[in-house]
C-alpha cells in the first residue's frame, strides 16, 4: 500500500529569475532584491526539467520575478514542446503589450498562461506596482485573455479591499471568462514573518460576503476562491455553496505534498514565502530524478512537511471538514493565534447546516 505520507510530486515550480518589471508591495519577490543577475540558465531549466521527467513530473509552472523578462523563455517553450511537456506561464502580462514580443511569443507559447492582475485603472496601477504604462499593460493583458485564453487571478490584499468588484470588472471587461480570487498571505523577510498587507481576517470574511453575489453575477458564476483561510472562519452556508457551484479550492501543494519550488540555483523551497529557507541543493543533496526522490523523503525533509502539515489548533482534530480546509495557509499562524480563530465544526453540527441548508 502507498504511503499516503510520501512526497512524490505531481507539479514542480521553476523559479526562472528574480528580475520583474512591477514592484507590488505585497510580492514575496520583493524580499529577493529584484536581481537580474539572479537567473536560471536555459541549460539548467532543461536539466531540471529532464530530471522531473524521470520521475514522472510533466507539469511545469514557470514563475519569476517576471518570467517573460527571462531571456530563454520561447527557446524553454519550444523545449517542452519537444518533450511532451506541459509549461504554465505565471505573468503579470505587461511583456504581451509590446508588439515585437507579442509577435514571436506567439510563435512558441506556453501550454497555458496564470494571468496575475494588478490594477483596473492607471492611479491604482501606480500605487500599487509603481508603474505608469497602463495602457500598454491592459493591451497585454487582453492579448493573453482573447488570444490564447490566458486565466486570470487576483491576489486580495489591503489595495482592494473595497475595490474587489471593480477588478474583477475590469477583467471581465478585458474578456476573462473566469477569475479566480486567492488571499495575501504571509512573506518572510530577514527571518521576519510581515503580514502588511494582509487583510485581517474578520474583515476578509466580511468583505468578500458582502461582494460575493455581485463577483458571481459579474462573472456568471464562474468566480473560484482559492481558500487560504480556515473553513470554520466562514458561515457553513457560504462554505457549502461555494463547494457545491465548484468555486473553491482549498489545501495547497505544500499540505498535499504534491508540488515542489525550484529557486534560480536550483535549491528546494516549501513555498516561494520562503525563498531564503532552501531545504535541499542540487548537487548537494540530489543530482537526478531519483535522488531527488529520495531526498525528499528523508527523515528530515518528511519533518519539515510533517511541522508545516500539522494541526494549527487542536481544535481542529475535531472537526468534520479538516481534510478539505487544512487549516488555512500554514504561514497565516506565524503571525495570528490559532486557538483564537479556530473554531471545529463538529459532525452533528455540520450535517445540521448542510440539512438547513439544502
Amino acid at each position: 500500500m502507498e504511503n499516503i505520507n510520501q512526497i512524490k510530486p505531481r507539479a514542480a515550480w521553476l523559479t526562472v529569475n528574480r528580475r520583474c518589471n512591477f514592484r507590488c508591495k505585497w510580492c514575496y519577490a520583493e524580499g529577493t532584491g529584484y536581481s537580474s543577475k539572479k537567473e536560471m540558465s536555459y541549460e539548467f531549466a532543461k536539466t531540471l526539467a529532464i530530471l522531473l521527467q524521470q520521475i514522472g513530473v510533466n507539469r511545469l509552472l514557470l514563475i519569476g520575478g517576471e518570467p517573460t523578462l527571462w531571456a530563454p523563455l520561447l527557446r524553454f517553450n519550444e523545449f517542452c514542446v519537444k518533450e511532451g511537456l506541459e509549461s504554465i506561464l505565471i505573468t503579470n502580462g505587461s511583456s504581451f503589450g509590446n508588439e515585437r514580443f507579442w509577435e514571436r511569443y506567439k510563435q512558441y507559447p506556453n501550454t497555458k498562461i496564470a494571468l496575475s492582475l494588478k490594477a483596473s485603472t492607471p492611479s491604482q496601477l501606480r500605487e500599487v506596482a509603481g508603474v505608469s504604462n497602463f495602457r500598454l499593460i491592459k493591451r497585454g493583458i487582453v492579448r493573453a485573455i482573447t488570444e490564447i485564453g490566458a486565466q486570470v487571478s487576483i491576489t486580495y490584499n489591503t489595495f482592494y479591499i473595497d475595490n474587489l468588484v471593480d477588478m474583477v470588472q475590469f477583467a471581465v471587461d478585458c474578456g476573462a471568462a473566469s477569475v479566480k480570487i486567492d488571499f495575501c498571505s504571509v512573506v518572510f523577510n530577514h527571518d521576519r514573518p510581515d503580514s502588511t498587507y494582509m487583510v485581517p481576517p474578520d474583515k476578509l470574511v466580511k468583505n468578500i460576503l458582502r461582494d460575493y453575489p455581485k463577483l458571481e453575477s459579474l462573472t456568471n458564476g464562474h468566480i473560484v476562491f482559492e481558500m487560504m483561510l480556515p473553513f470554520c472562519l466562514w458561515p457553513l452556508e457560504f462554505i457549502q455553496e461555494l463547494k457545491q457551484k465548484n468555486q473553491l479550492l482549498s489545501v495547497c501543494h505544500l499540505l498535499k505534498r504534491q508540488g515542489i519550488i525550484f529557486d534560480e540555483e536550483g535549491n528546494l523551497i516549501m513555498c516561494n514565502a520562503l525563498f531564503d529557507y532552501p531545504i535541499a541543493r542540487y548537487r548537494e543533496d540530489f543530482d537526478d530524478g531519483q535522488s531527488l526522490l529520495t531526498c525528499l523523503n528523508t527523515p528530515k525533509i518528511r519533518k519539515l512537511y510533517d511541522r508545516m502539515g500539522c494541526y494549527p489548533s487542536v481544535k481542529c482534530k475535531d472537526c468534520d471538514w479538516y481534510s478539505e480546509c487544512g487549516g488555512g495557509c500554514p504561514l497565516r499562524w506565524s503571525v495570528y493565534k490559532p486557538e483564537e480563530l479556530i473554531r471545529p465544526i463538529k459532525k452533528a453540527t455540520r450535517r445540521k447546516e448542510v440539512e438547513d441548508y439544502a
